[in-house]
């Protein structure tokens, strides 16, 4: 269906006149996302006139969505046009995204995609985007309060933390000679929320100094008083002593001996939050002398990252490692590799170096 007579069947279907009686910002594409329609609500909240824009790409000269990190949204799979024609099914992009309004100035939107359909066929979608700023703000002092949590690097460790949107479920524990990163079932707020109760937690328990072995057991004790529905953790956590890392691995991801290039062949225990925790025994625990490599922990959102090829993997992130990688180095390579134009998941590492 061309764009003409898209916007006649609207008309015809009475759907224009809803549009234009919303008191909601929003704009009709056809199914290659060029603008058909333009509401005056989007008007007044962007500045554009519907001459601007109409037959235009809403990427091109209008809108050019990009996220927080000020990567484009509208020329990838996240634009929730793209999603709601390709899938049929109405899409919220789960995150602000920062709009280019005609005066130049990129405002904060909040935004949802809904498809068009004729006879199950869709022919189109609508855009309702809202002034988000309050939300946005908001938003703002959460990200800053969580990063304030991430430890300085010193000169044997490098952190590292770069959540997907903002916020995020992944987690850096730093309490020398305590060190664990842990990735938290979810995103976003929720996920943002259960990891700083997972900070406060293990500071209660390592306050009074317990063995390594048990600390899966109490966690999860601790955990259950909070009777959180579907939420689970997985880690590792350990002690640095001079050069030797001591650790216990709640079924995450082993640590990549990165000078050496290999993936640490480690004991698991299951995931803290399952209800399955036993109270371990010493067998359980995990050692690594620096002396033969620097580690690096990392969250699965690094090998699971969807390349060209599929999912990238723990092959794929050796045959990418050099021996004097730093963390940001690592992130810099594993993005090249990407498909998607965006962090599909939060990514969090820590290189422990001799």
């Amino acid at each position: 269906m061309v764009s003409s007579e898209l916007i006649e069947y609207l008309r015809n279907a009475k759907v224009i006149d809803f549009i234009d009686e919303i008191e909601i910002p929003a704009y009709v594409v056809d199914t290659e996302r060029r603008i058909v329609y333009w509401n005056k609500q989007a008007t007044k909240l962007t500045g554009y006139e519907a001459s601007e824009v109409i037959g235009k790409p809403c990427a091109q000269q209008v809108l050019n969505h990009v996220d927080r990190s000020g990567i484009p949204v509208c020329s990838t799979e996240l634009c929730p046009l793209y999603q709601s024609i390709k899938n049929g099914i109405p899409v919220q992009v789960p995150f602000a995204v920062y709009g280019l309004t005609k005066s130049g100035k990129r405002r904060p939107f909040s935004v949802e995609g809904l498809p068009i359909k004729v006879e199950n066929k869709v022919i189109g979608a609508i855009e309702l985007f809202t002034d988000a700023e309050k939300i946005d703000a908001d938003m703002a002092v959460a990200i800053k309060v969580q990063e304030s949590f991430v430890p300085k690097s010193t000169d044997n460790i490098d952190f590292f933390y770069r959540p997907s949107s903002g916020l995020g479920g992944d987690m850096i524990y730093y309490n020398p000679p305590w060190i664990g990163i842990i990735d938290i079932s979810g995103h976003g707020i929720a996920a943002a929320l259960v990891s700083m109760l997972i900070r406060t937690i293990l500071d209660q328990i390592i306050a009074f100094d317990p063995q390594l072995n048990g600390l899966p057991f109490l966690l999860e004790n601790e955990l259950k008083k909070f009777d959180l529905q579907n939420i689970y953790l997985t880690g590792i956590i350990g002690q640095l002593n001079e050069e030797i890392f001591h650790f216990i691995n709640m079924g995450h991801p082993s640590p990549v001996n990165v000078t050496k290039k290999i993936v640490l062949d480690t004991k698991n225990v299951v995931p803290v939050g399952l209800g399955l925790s036993e109270e371990y025994d010493s067998t359980v625990i995990n050692t690594h002398d620096l002396s033969s490599g620097n580690l690096l922990l990392f969250t699965d959102g690094l090998t699971e990252m969807k390349t060209k090829t599929g999912m990238l993997g723990k092959e794929g992130l050796l045959n990418l490692l050099s021996s004097d990688d730093n963390p940001s180095k690592i992130y810099l390579k594993t993005m090249s590799q990407r498909a998607s134009g965006l962090q599909e998941d939060d990514i969090t590492m820590i290189l422990i170096k001799r």
